[in-house]
């Protein structure tokens, strides 16, 4: 589909990181409102308005805070493009879970869902899985800790915050008439553990196809857009990519350099060597200034033999290094071929919210520079 699949493997690998930097930046956005409801529960709490034991809510979300306002103030600042963050972020949340679960037990019971609907956003297969362990692992300790540390859930019935140790002494004391089964641990792993590893489990394929559905999704709309923004021949962007960073990006941008490139002999070569040759030599040009793009330095075909090269923020005297070297490689090239292919060139200066001008005033100075190498030429 591509004649040279390099830049657009590069550009899609490029658009991945963007996008797992904006996942972790939703996911860190995403803790900050959770230590927010945690801390909201605890304030109700406080206040009677839950019926809950308020030294295991304290526990609950100081446990919270100290695992996540660290990662917040590193983070924050941090490099959010490293693979290794997303599993750091996402082991944390299902410890915070876990141990909430643990303190506050069936009242937080489905915070187990809370990491696989984080770890969805990165749209990767492996990190739905590893949450999926993560959360397996965290969900054995919680439900055991839950157990005999945690609010009991006879509570929700007798109407008490107690846990296991205070049922366990009025058992003792024959004050409740209950039978209670001596294998806590059994019970606890086959009716309580086991059920709700499958329903994760269940959550994590469920989620899995949706993710290979966006991943899929997601490469097909990659491709179209590559292919709207890309001239094929050249690997540059087109003049649509052009017409909408015109009017979407370049007026926020504060200064700009601009180079007008034009192949000088094009039609010679046509006539004389055939339409193949022009395209090689178009080509050869477009690889040149291909060569010094990046994300601050776009090159734009606009034209059959017309070149835009716009700099973001130029660095002192950038436009006219990058101008003098393409000369040179060009003309290097020309030693090595028996077509010689010149090119005239404009540069201009101005402010993102006039790129109009700038470009029409680098038009002016290429025209100025082909008629000078033309009266050159002829003399």
């Amino acid at each position: 589909m591509f004649s040279n699949n390099h830049d657009y493997e590069k550009q899609f690998e490029q658009e991945l990181i963007y996008q797992e930097i904006a996942s972790n930046r939703y996911t860190i956005k995403g803790i900050f409102w959770f230590i927010v409801a945690m801390g909201f529960v605890w304030f109700l709490t406080a206040i009677r308005f839950f019926d809950i034991d308020f030294k295991l809510a304290t526990i609950a979300f100081g446990a919270t805070v100290f695992l996540f306002i660290p990662s917040l103030f590193y983070f924050r600042k941090g490099d959010l493009s490293q693979k290794w963050i997303k599993y750091v972020l996402l082991a944390l949340i299902c410890l915070a879970s876990g141990f909430i679960i643990s303190t506050l037990t069936v009242h937080a019971v489905f915070l187990h869902i809370l990491p696989l609907l984080y770890a969805i956003q990165y749209r990767k297969r492996r990190v739905i899985w590893y949450s999926f362990a993560m959360n397996t692992a965290t969900l054995f300790f919680s439900c055991i800790a839950g157990f005999y540390l945690g609010i009991c859930d006879l509570n929700l019935l007798f109407s008490n915050q107690h846990n296991y140790s205070w049922y366990m002494e009025q058992l003792a004391n024959n004050t409740l008439a209950l039978t209670l089964n001596e294998n806590h641990l059994f019970v606890i792993i086959v009716f309580q553990i086991f059920p709700h590893s499958l329903i994760l489990l269940v959550f994590t394929i469920l989620l899995q196809y949706s993710v290979l559905s966006n991943n899929a999704d997601a490469v097909r709309i990659a491709k179209l857009t590559y292919l709207k923004e890309t001239d094929i021949k050249t690997n540059l962007f087109n003049k649509n990519k052009y017409e909408e960073m015109v009017e979407s990006y370049y007026p926020k941008v504060e200064r700009i350099s601009v180079l007008f490139w034009d192949l000088n002999n094009l039609k010679e070569i046509n006539d004389k060597y055939g339409h193949a040759q022009g395209d090689i030599a178009i080509e050869k040009v477009s690889a040149i200034l291909h060569g010094y793009s990046s994300d601050r330095c776009r090159t734009y075909r606009v034209g059959g033999d017309e070149f835009l090269m716009i700099i973001d923020n130029p660095m002192d005297d950038e436009a006219e290094t990058i101008m003098t070297n393409a000369k040179m490689k060009l003309s290097m090239q020309n030693e090595e071929s028996p077509i010689r292919i010149t090119s005239a060139v404009g540069l201009a200066y101005g402010t993102g919210k006039n790129i109009a001008e700038v470009v029409k005033t680098a038009d002016k100075k290429m025209y100025q520079n082909k008629k000078f190498i033309k009266e050159r030429s002829s003399l």
